[in-house]
Parts: structure tokens; C-alpha cells; sequence
């Protein structure tokens, strides 16, 4: 069955999840109409995962340019990045965030992670670089530049036939410090917003039970820090027939 493979081989952060990873329902998010919908900062290097439901800081503030964090001063924002999918054979819809899976690349034949070539080029004019060559050897294969240069673009006025001339350094193409090319969408809730969800901290919960994210690790706890407030105002079940809880933010 579904459930049996997902127990095996999903793990979720929170502990009120059956199987698989946690879940999100948006019965009514405000963020929705107002617009307060972020995805511009990538996630601090130490978040493995982020699972719908879970709470963040968007931390425009941090040094290395704006991170997503647990840590950062402002208020917690909802992590909701797909919409759910519950049919049996879909089972790649058990979505997550995974740090893991996002891997930053450069569209060019050279190695990034080898020095010599921080300041060779990745887009060459007439098919050669400056020192003439038109080919690279890379281990046992030779790359010619024109396979990788683009041809002109004849709707540009003045175009010519040289591609332009772009330096690949990845230095300057790396992601921040201290971050991954992991990028949530993470929502602004308000007083009175309603979710349906089973990404919570707690094995049991019942009927008028306050939550709040918890600094560790961003996940609704009858112990979060109590910086939002979250009431269950419905014990029921999610759509795959996992325990799940309604919540009402009242403050």
C-alpha cells in the first residue's frame, strides 16, 4: 500500500505525520488576496528540509545578502511550495523541499570547481577564445565552441553574427554564503486565516489546543514561542485519511 511505502522511506520532521511528509490544505489564507507571498531568498545551508506547513524567518537582514532562517527577527512566515496531489500512483507528489536536490549549475562545458578556469570564458566570438583555440579538452572528451555558442538572434536590431561574450566565473555565480539554492515560497498569515494541516510538533492534540512555531525548527508545539498563536478549532482527518487538525490563527 502507499502508506507502507511512504512509512519506509519518508521520515517527516513532525510528529503528529503518519507517513510521508507533512501536509498543507489553504482553506483560507489571506496572502492569497493581499499579495504578502515571498520567494526571493534562498534557505540558510543548515535546513535540510523544509515540509508544507512549517514555519521560517525571511531574514532580509542576515549578512550574506537575505536568507531564510529559524533564527532571524520578524515574524514566521508558512511554507507552502505545491499543491497537494492524493491519488494512490502519485506518489512523487509526497512533496517536500529538499536541500539535497538543489544543485546550482553553470551552463558551460568547464569545471566550476577547478580554479584554472575562473576566468576562461563560456561564449566565444567567430568560435574561438582569446587565445585562439576553438576547442577545449575536457578528461577524455573535446568540447567545440561552437556547440556551445549560440547563434545570432535576427529579431535584435543590429544583430551580428558574433554570440556575445559572456565571462564564466563562477565565483561571482555562486549562491550567497551560508545559504543553498533551495528558494521556498513562504506566505504572511494574518488573524483569522485557516489552514488544514498535520505538519505539527505534538503526538496528540485536541479540541481548543493553542500552537505556535518553535525556534528550533520553525514546526507548530504546544511549546512554540508564542510570537503567533494558532487554535485547533477542528480534530479530524487530512484527505489521504492521516490525522490532521483545522487551525484558526487568533493571534
Amino acid at each position: 500500500m502507499r502508506s507502507d511505502f511512504l512509512k519506509q522511506h519518508i521520515k517527516s520532521q513532525a510528529d503528529f505525520v503518519e507517513f510521508g511528509y507533512g501536509q498543507l490544505e489553504p482553506n483560507h489564507l489571506s496572502a492569497q488576496r493581499t499579495g504578502q507571498i515571498y520567494a526571493q531568498l534562498p534557505a540558510n545551508k543548515a535546513i535540510k528540509v523544509l515540509e508544507q506547513g512549517q514555519f521560517v524567518k525571511y531574514d532580509y537582514a542576515a549578512e550574506n545578502g537575505g536568507e531564510v532562517n529559524f533564527t532571524g527577527l520578524g515574524e514566521w512566515m508558512l511554507v507552502y511550495n505545491e499543491v497537494k496531489l492524493y491519488r494512490d500512483e502519485q506518489v512523487e507528489c509526497e512533496f517536500a523541499l529538499i536541500a539535497d536536490n538543489f544543485n546550482a549549475r553553470l551552463y558551460s562545458p568547464l569545471d566550476w570547481a577547478q580554479p584554472q578556469n575562473y576566468d576562461k570564458q563560456s561564449r566565444y566570438y567567430n568560435g574561438v577564445d582569446a587565445d585562439g583555440n576553438d576547442s577545449i579538452t575536457l578528461g577524455d572528451k573535446t568540447y567545440k565552441f561552437d556547440d556551445v555558442t549560440a547563434g545570432p538572434d535576427y529579431y535584435e536590431m543590429n544583430y551580428t553574427e558574433d554570440p556575445f561574450h559572456f565571462i564564466s566565473d563562477p565565483k561571482a555565480r555562486k549562491m550567497p554564503a551560508d545559504t543553498s539554492s533551495m528558494i521556498p515560497r513562504v506566505y504572511k498569515t494574518n488573524v483569522g486565516d485557516i489552514i488544514t494541516t498535520n505538519t505539527i510538533a505534538e503526538t496528540e492534540l485536541a479540541l481548543g489546543d493553542i500552537l505556535s512555531p518553535r525556534a528550533a525548527d520553525g514546526l507548530l508545539s504546544k511549546s512554540g514561542d508564542e510570537s503567533m498563536k494558532w487554535q485547533v478549532v477542528r480534530v479530524y482527518t487530512m484527505p489521504d485519511h492521516q490525522k490532521g487538525v483545522k487551525l484558526m490563527r487568533i493571534a
